[in-house]
């Protein structure tokens, strides 16, 4: 069968992922020219701060990144 052209649309081609976690730990890159803030939690997922937001961040520290991420995935600490 021959490829059919369609309108761009974006669909999910894998379905979602879920893990049961305990526990975080994460990583950090910053790109501070390019106004980007990349945070790997539990090596498994990824996030971006970019932009306004970025710059709102400030000077960020252990405890602005544990509050992304507890925000981001709506938890809670033990």
């Amino acid at each position: 069968m021959n490829a059919i052209a369609i309108k761009t649309k974006t669909i999910e081609l894998v379905p979602a992922r879920t893990a049961e976690i305990t526990t975080i730990s994460w990583r950090t890159s910053d790109d501070s020219f390019g106004r980007k803030l990349t945070v790997i939690v539990n090596n498994a997922t990824v996030f971006q701060v970019t932009g306004a937001d970025y710059d709102a961040l400030g000077q960020w520290t252990d405890d602005t990144i544990k509050g992304l991420i507890l925000a981001r995935f709506g938890l809670e600490v033990a």
